[in-house]
């Protein structure tokens, strides 16, 4: 499994903050199970009344927390399942109006990439193209433990409904596998939700695996101009929620142009600012240029060796790394386990 960051390593920031425009389908599931939410903020001090209001965000370590204790001192089951099970598209608002009219299942899976952080913050998704499958990763590198689970779980359960419905609409099916960091689930819920697919749990990575020729064929029931005018609103929430975001401008530098090694002068010179500039901005937004360029090596070293089979050492000498006993340090920080694991 990946190794977290801490939750108390949270950027002031309220644009990484939870939104909370899901939080009375939240209630609704939670009470159909006999827990009320509204008692469960109350429970910890918090009136959830404030949490109710348009643009209203939850700080990240006040959300941890809500997770925790409904999991913990409820004893619900997978309440990520159960909030993803219940989502419809037209919960989504613009993002899902952009969903329900992506001329492709890649074009929906492009969309989730390019939107995710804006739904869930520290989450986005990497895919990975490779004959005939297409592999979506999520990448989580700041929730922990039950949280972690639940932005797995609500993401899974999202998709699969939204597979759901591209099967009833007429379409070939898409998903073909799920794969999950952590252990089997164990409840019901979550098994029902799941059963049609390939499920692989205790993996290096969480994500969905993909038929690639049946993502690629057109959607019956696409509106091409719902879909521009969506994608217009969805742009405009990322630059009001967003805004200039130095670390996404980073990470679009390093997938876009690096190729081996980041280096910091040079990542610097082409966000046109000096390498103390680069880490001051950096920090301010609670990152660096050393968690970001890990992140970055950390997903071509799993791509290279987990889904092209390339060797330790072609790997190290593509991503950069003179010496293999580095990769192979590096790499077991990530991962907690040695590369050679990977093959």
């Amino acid at each position: 499994m990946i190794r977290n960051y801490e939750v108390g390593e949270v950027m002031k920031s309220a644009t990484h903050d939870v939104p909370t425009f899901y939080i009375m389908q939240f209630s609704n599931v939670l009470a159909k199970q006999g827990v009320s939410l509204s008692e469960s903020f109350t429970e910890l001090g918090l009136d959830m009344s404030d949490y109710t209001s348009l643009n209203v965000r939850i700080p990240a370590p006040v959300f941890s927390k809500l997770i925790t204790h409904i999991v913990t001192q409820k004893n619900v089951c997978s309440p990520g399942m159960l909030l993803g099970s219940a989502l419809q598209p037209i919960h989504h608002g613009s993002f899902g109006l952009a969903v329900m009219n992506c001329n492709s299942g890649m074009g929906i899976i492009r969309l989730v990439q390019r939107f995710i952080n804006v739904l869930i913050p520290y989450v986005s998704l990497n895919v990975i193209e490779h004959g005939n499958l297409i592999t979506v990763n999520v990448i989580d590198r700041f929730w922990k433990d039950e949280t972690h689970c639940f932005f797995i779980d609500v993401l899974t359960a999202a998709f699969i409904n939204l597979h759901n419905g591209i099967t009833q609409a007429g379409n070939p099916p898409i998903i073909k596998g799920l794969l999950f960091d952590y252990s089997k689930h164990t409840d019901e819920t979550s098994r029902d939700i799941t059963a049609n697919f390939d499920c692989k749990f205790k993996q290096p990575l969480c994500g969905v695996i993909v038929d690639a020729e049946n993502a690629n064929r057109p959607l019956i029931g696409s509106d091409p101009v719902s879909y521009q005018y969506a994608v217009q609103l969805c742009e405009a929430d990322k630059e009001r929620i967003l805004g200039n975001s130095l670390s996404h401008k980073l990470k679009r530098y390093l997938e876009n142009e690096c190729h081996g090694m980041p280096i910091l002068d040079d990542a610097a010179s082409a966000m046109n600012m000096s390498k103390r500039t680069l880490h001051r901005q950096l920090e301010a937004e609670h990152t660096s240029f050393k968690k970001e360029r890990d992140t970055f090596l950390m997903l071509r070293a799993y791509e290279l060796l987990h889904i092209k089979r390339l060797s330790v050492q072609q790997t190290a000498d593509i991503l950069g790394y003179a010496d293999p006993s580095n990769f192979r340090r590096a790499f077991i920080k990530w991962f907690g386990s040695t590369p050679s694991s990977f093959q």
